[in-house]
């Protein structure tokens, strides 16, 4: 068992930096529709956008942690943890959505399971990140670009217990938008990270 979840684990790896960048694109789109709500007071598919884009995002998560299970094993397997819970609960909020949108009722559970997004993209991001700046396996810029998403997501958090109905109308797009820019930049320093450098042109020694 432990064997197939390290090969499954080390497949993501691969795609991490896609899963970063395609998550990222369909937050894209999950802010502007969080613009659309805001400024024009029409409704959208909000849940399924953010429930498949933050999905997307924690399998990318899941596939980091492969890298770092050598070096910072403990960090690595509580993030991965993290990831697994993120990519159910997200995974829940886009059923919750398509429910919403064919307007089907759906049992109370799944609205209650919703609470694990906070802890998992909080503490899930939180723990890579930081076992990330620990290790050499990857840039430090990305070690950093991963606390983005959990200081974000506790910031909208934070905005929604204090403010309420009071909140600028701007507020969650700007919120969304920064996340979408998060997710691609991860996406776009690990798909540096992996393209190999093509190899210096070595100089004909004419004297040969």
């Amino acid at each position: 068992m432990g064997r197939v979840t390290s090969s499954y684990m080390k497949s993501l790896e691969q795609w991490s930096p896609t899963l970063f960048l395609l998550g990222g694109v369909v937050l894209v789109a999950f802010a502007a529709s969080l613009a659309a709500i805001g400024l024009m007071d029409m409704s959208s598919p909000r849940n399924i956008l953010a429930g498949a884009g933050f999905t997307l995002a924690f399998l990318g998560l899941f596939g980091l942690c492969a890298g770092l299970t050598d070096r910072s094993p403990r960090l690595a397997r509580a993030g991965s943890i993290f990831a697994v819970l993120g990519g159910v609960g997200f995974t829940l909020t886009f059923v919750l959505g398509i429910a919403e949108f064919v307007e089907i009722t759906p049992p109370a559970w799944v609205e209650a399971a919703q609470l694990l997004n906070i802890a998992s993209i909080v503490l899930g991001f939180l723990l890579v990140g930081i076992a990330s700046l620990r290790t050499d396996v990857y840039p430090q810029s990305l070690g950093v670009l991963l606390f983005v998403p959990a200081v974000l997501f506790a910031a909208n958090i934070t905005r929604v217990a204090f403010l309420g109905p009071w909140t600028p109308s701007w507020a969650p797009f700007l919120l969304g938008s920064l996340q979408a820019m998060a997710m691609l930049a991860i996406g776009y320093i690990l798909h540096d990270e992996s393209t190999p450098t093509e190899p210096a042109e070595r100089p004909i020694d004419r004297a040969a």
